[in-house]
């Protein structure tokens, strides 16, 4: 089975499938409504074969659907049908989470997402926990949004926002203790060096956390009303069903194959 995915960020959206080489994208920004990014993946894939899409969304999922209309975007999400749009079906999954699911192994993964905006995802003994962090203080008067935007990068250079990254890190660790700290986002190219204890994402990460989402692959994750649940290969065969449970946005589509060669973008 062929998965497309798609990661709908706050400057691009971005598309990868099993056996293309690759990624591509086209603009999103806050006329982005969902219709117009269902319309625009069809036109940049129309010649690539996929049987089953996972959606990474900027904002918060519950049961596998939208549940809030995302900060940066337009509006049109939480009662569009997707799985209409695309005539496949479709699993939706929270951005950060999606990158997290990508790199986790075992333990405690925390993964910090640093684009348009600021995300981030706790995955522990295989939960895995979209986080809102975006108000999060970091000063007497800036929150973490204020500091390790895109926007605050463009505003206020890269040194201060660089002390600013460093600073959120160490304050994360503090609180979540993880195993393996995950920087991930668009705006991950301008650190130098890599805060410490920390490891920057790899080009084929937000691919393998969306064949994640579908039986077959290494691992399983299957939505539990705000989180989702790890199962492994030898788990998988009784949660299979389980997973076809869920409902709309997240109906399953078979077992998945090996995942084909992919590329990654660099930037969000």
């Amino acid at each position: 089975m062929k998965v497309l995915m798609i990661d709908v960020g706050g400057t691009n959206v971005k598309m990868m499938a099993s056996g293309h080489e690759g990624f591509r994208r086209f603009p999103s920004g806050r006329t982005l409504t969902a219709a117009k990014m269902v319309e625009g993946v069809l036109a940049e894939t129309k010649d690539w074969e996929y049987e089953v899409v996972s959606l990474g969304f900027p904002g918060l999922v519950r049961d596998g659907k939208i549940a809030r209309d995302p900060l940066n975007l337009s509006g049109g999400w939480m009662k569009y049908d997707f799985e209409k749009g695309f005539g496949r079906p479709v699993r939706i999954i929270n951005d950060a989470a999606m990158q997290a699911l990508a790199n986790y192994d075992s333990g405690r993964l925390l993964f910090l997402g640093l684009g348009t905006s600021v995300g981030a995802a706790l995955i522990a003994d295989d939960a895995v926990i979209p986080l809102e962090i975006g108000i999060i203080p970091l000063s007497k008067s800036e929150v973490f949004m204020d500091r390790l935007s895109k926007k605050a990068l463009d505003s206020h250079g890269k040194r201060r926002w660089q002390k600013a990254v460093n600073r959120a890190v160490l304050l994360l660790k503090d609180i979540f203790w993880p195993d393996h700290f995950q920087l991930g986002g668009g705006n991950t190219k301008h650190l130098d060096p890599i805060p410490e204890g920390c490891t920057a994402g790899n080009n084929q990460d937000a691919f393998r956390g969306a064949v994640r989402l579908w039986p077959g692959a290494d691992m399983l994750a299957i939505s539990q009303t705000t989180t989702l649940r790890i199962v492994r290969n030898g788990e998988a065969e009784g949660s299979e069903q389980a997973g076809a449970g869920q409902s709309s946005g997240m109906v399953p589509g078979g077992v998945l194959g090996p995942p084909g060669t992919a590329r990654v973008w660099d930037g969000d």
